[in-house]
C-alpha cells in the first residue's frame, strides 16, 4: 500500500516538470510594445506582471502575420485586483530597411478578477463574413456562481472579431 503514494508523487512531480517547460521568450519589439500599452492603461498604484504574459504568431491570411497577445495589470487603485487585456500587433517588415516591427491594431478587456481568466493563449484564427475580417476563437475561463473570484472554473470560448476594430461576440 505504501508504493502507491510514492508512485502518485513520482508522477505528479513528472508532470510538473513537464508543465513547467519554458515557452519561447516573445520577441523583445513586442515586448516593448506590450510594455508601453501597460504603461498607458494602469493607474498610478497599478504594475504590469509581465511574468504572465501571453504571446502567440497567426497567419489568417497570405502575407498577413498577426502577434495575439493577453496581458496582465493588477492593483488598480492599490486594490487586491487584476484585468486581462488583449491586443493584436501586425507583425510588419519595413521593405527598404528590412527592420520588422509591431503595429498595435487594437486592445481590450478580456478578463479578470470575479469574471473569467485566459490561462494559456491557444487562439484559431479562421476568416470573417467580410474577407478583411478575423474570427479569433480564445479558449478561457469563466467564474462559476461556486467558484471563487480568483478561481474560475467554467470551461468557455471568448468569440473575438477583428475588422477595423475588435469586437466581442456573445453566445445568442
Amino acid at each position: 500500500m505504501k508504493k502507491r503514494p510514492i508512485a502518485v508523487a513520482v508522477l505528479l512531480s513528472c508532470m510538473l516538470c513537464t508543465a513547467s517547460a519554458a515557452p519561447a521568450a516573445p520577441p523583445k519589439l513586442l515586448t516593448a510594445q506590450v510594455e508601453r500599452l501597460v504603461a498607458l492603461m494602469r493607474d498610478s498604484y497599478a504594475t504590469g506582471y509581465p511574468e504572465a504574459t501571453l504571446v502567440q504568431m497567426v497567419s489568417p491570411s497570405k502575407g498577413r502575420n498577426l502577434a495575439l497577445t493577453v496581458f496582465t495589470i493588477e492593483s488598480f487603485g492599490g486594490g487586491n485586483n487584476h484585468q486581462q487585456f488583449f491586443a493584436v500587433f501586425e507583425h510588419e517588415v519595413d521593405k527598404a530597411e528590412k527592420r520588422e516591427y509591431y503595429r498595435l491594431i487594437d486592445v481590450m478587456p478580456i478578463g479578470g478578477k470575479g469574471w473569467r481568466a485566459v490561462m494559456e493563449l491557444n487562439a484559431k484564427t479562421q476568416k470573417g463574413k467580410n474577407s478583411s475580417e478575423v474570427q479569433i476563437l480564445i479558449p478561457a475561463l469563466e467564474v462559476g456562481p461556486d467558484d471563487g473570484p480568483n478561481f474560475p472554473s467554467r470551461k468557455t470560448t471568448i468569440k473575438l472579431v477583428l475588422g477595423e476594430r475588435l469586437t466581442e461576440v456573445k453566445a445568442r
